[in-house]
C-alpha cells in the first residue's frame, strides 16, 4: 500500500474530498441498480399493526418533540436533583411544565355578603386620639344625663301609689348604673353629679356611694317626706341596684325580680352579702400587708441596733412587729439642695430621724393599726393578689409602697380639708360666703400639693 505524500495541507484535503465523492457515487449507483419494493399499506392499517407499547412510545416522542430546550433542560436538572436545579429561572420553567401537564380544576367560590364597615377613628398623634376618646365619652355621658333627667321629671309627676311607674323608674335607673359601671371611666360620671350638687348648694355626705349619688339624682324628694326619710329611701334604692348588679340581674328582668323578691328581702340579702364579702376581703388584705412587710424586711428604709433583751419586751407577737414613735428633723446644711429636674447633679439633703418611744405590746393596738392600713388595700385586693403571681417580689413590694403612700396621702388630705372647712365654717357669716371661701382655699391647697 502506497502512502501518498502531499506538499501542502490543501492538497491533502482535496484528495480526501475526491475519494469521499467517488465512494458516495459508487454507493448511489449500486442502490439505483436494485429493484424497489412498494408496500401497499395505508396509515390506518399501519396504526392497527402497531402494538400498544409502540403507540405509547410514539406519544412520548411527540411530547418530547413539543417541549422547548429550556423545558428539557429543567426536567433533566430536576431528575438529577442537583443544586443548579434550584435556580430561579429553572424553577420557573419546572412550574410551567407542572401547570401545563396538571389538569385544571375549577373551584367553586361561595359569594361573600358585604358587611357594613364602621368608619375607623382618625389616627393622628396621641393627643388627637385622646381628644377623640374624651369627646366620645362626653357624648355618652351627656346622653345618660338626659335620660336621667327625663326619668326624674316623669317620677316628679307621679303619686305615691303609682307603684308600676316607680318600678319602671327604678329599672331605668338600674340600666344607667349598669352602663356606667361597665364603662372605663365611671368616676367622671359620678364626679359630674357631685359637681352638680355643689353648684346647687345641696348638702350630700362625703361617703355617699356611687349608686346612692345616681339614685339621689334621679328620684326627687316627695312632698310628704322629710330629709331623714328621703335619705333612707335613696339609700335603699342604691342598695337594691347595687345588689342587682352583683347578682347579675338583666335590665329586662329587673321588675320581675324586684317584685318577686320584695325590697325588704333584697335589703336583707344585700346586707349579709356585703358584711361577709367585706370581712373576707379585709382578711385577705391583712395577709397581703404582712407579706409586704416580710419582703420589705430584706431592704428596709433604715435600721439601727438595740439591745436584744430590751427589744424582746417590745415585740408584738406573733408577727414580730415593733411600733416606734419617731421624730424627723432636717439637717441644717444650707450648701446642699436638691433639684428635681436634675437629680444626678445635686446631693440629696438628709434628715435625722430619731426613735423616741417604743409602744408596748398590745393586741388591740396592733389589730387597729393593721386593720386601718389593710382597709386601704381592700378595693384593689383582687388585683394585688393577681400581681403577686405575675411580678417578682421586689417589683411587687415597690408597687405596694406606692399604692399605700397614695392611699394614705389621700386620706390625710381629706382629713385636713375636713378640719379646715370646719374652721372656715365657724368664721363665715352664711353658707354662700363659706362656699366661696372654701373653693378659693381648696384651689390653693390643690396647687400646693402638686
Amino acid at each position: 500500500m502506497e502512502t501518498k505524500k502531499f506538499a501542502t495541507n490543501q492538497e491533502r484535503v482535496d484528495c480526501v474530498l475526491k475519494a469521499s465523492a467517488a465512494r458516495n457515487a459508487k454507493i448511489a449507483a449500486q442502490l439505483a441498480t436494485q429493484p424497489k419494493k412498494t408496500a401497499k399499506t395505508t396509515a390506518k392499517k399501519q396504526k392497527k399493526a402497531l402494538s400498544k407499547a409502540a403507540l405509547q412510545r410514539l406519544e412520548l416522542e411527540r411530547q418530547e418533540a413539543a417541549k422547548s430546550k429550556v423545558e428539557k433542560l429543567a426536567e433533566s436538572i430536576k431528575r438529577r436533583s442537583t443544586v443548579s436545579g434550584k435556580h430561579d429561572s429553572v424553577v420557573t420553567q419546572v412550574d410551567t411544565v407542572k401547570k401545563r401537564n396538571a389538569p385544571v380544576k375549577k373551584a367553586k367560590l361561595n359569594p361573600i355578603k358585604k358587611v357594613k364597615q364602621q368608619a375607623p377613628m382618625p389616627r393622628g398623634d396621641e393627643y388627637a386620639i385622646q381628644e377623640a376618646r374624651n369627646a366620645e365619652r362626653s357624648k355618652q355621658f351627656q346622653r345618660l344625663f338626659k335620660q336621667a333627667e327625663t326619668i326624674r321629671n316623669r317620677l316628679d309627676k307621679i303619686g305615691n301609689r303609682e307603684a308600676t311607674k316607680l318600678h319602671e323608674g327604678l329599672r331605668d335607673c338600674y340600666g344607667i348604673y349598669e352602663f356606667v359601671e361597665n364603662h372605663n371611666d365611671p368616676d367622671i360620671f359620678y364626679n359630674t353629679i357631685k359637681a352638680y350638687y355643689q353648684a346647687t348648694l345641696i348638702k350630700i355626705q362625703s361617703n355617699t356611694p356611687d349608686e346612692g349619688l345616681l339614685a339621689r339624682f334621679i328620684f326627687p324628694m316627695r312632698k310628704d317626706e322629710d330629709n331623714k326619710r328621703y335619705n333612707k329611701r335613696i339609700s335603699e334604692y342604691g342598695t337594691v341596684i347595687r345588689y342587682a348588679r352583683e347578682t347579675g340581674v338583666a335590665k329586662k328582668d329587673f321588675i320581675k325580680w324586684y317584685t318577686g323578691t320584695t325590697q325588704t328581702r333584697i335589703l336583707e340579702k344585700a346586707r349579709k352579702s356585703a358584711t361577709s364579702d367585706n370581712k373576707d376581703k379585709l382578711a385577705r388584705a391583712k395577709i397581703a400587708l404582712l407579706r409586704y412587710f416580710d419582703i420589705r424586711e430584706e431592704k428596709p428604709l433604715g435600721h439601727f441596733d438595740y439591745p436584744e433583751f430590751l427589744a424582746a419586751k417590745q415585740v408584738h407577737l406573733p408577727d414580730d412587729l415593733i411600733f416606734v414613735i419617731c421624730r424627723g428633723v432636717r439637717k441644717f446644711n444650707r450648701d446642699v439642695h436638691f433639684d428635681p429636674e436634675n437629680p444626678a447633679a445635686t446631693r440629696v439633703p438628709m434628715a435625722e430621724i430619731s426613735a423616741l418611744h417604743f409602744i408596748p405590746p398590745n393586741v388591740d393596738l396592733i389589730n387597729d393599726i393593721i386593720t386601718r392600713v389593710a382597709r386601704e388595700l381592700v378595693p384593689n385586693i383582687d388585683d394585688i393578689e393577681k400581681q403577686i403571681e405575675d411580678k417578682t417580689e421586689e417589683v411587687w413590694a415597690h408597687d405596694m409602697t406606692g399604692l399605700l403612700m397614695e392611699r394614705e396621702l389621700g386620706a390625710a388630705y381629706k382629713s385636713a380639708d375636713r378640719w379646715a372647712d370646719r374652721m372656715q365654717a365657724a368664721m363665715a357669716e352664711d353658707q354662700v360666703a363659706f362656699e366661696a371661701k372654701r373653693r378659693k382655699i381648696q384651689k390653693l391647697r390643690n396647687k400646693a400639693r402638686k
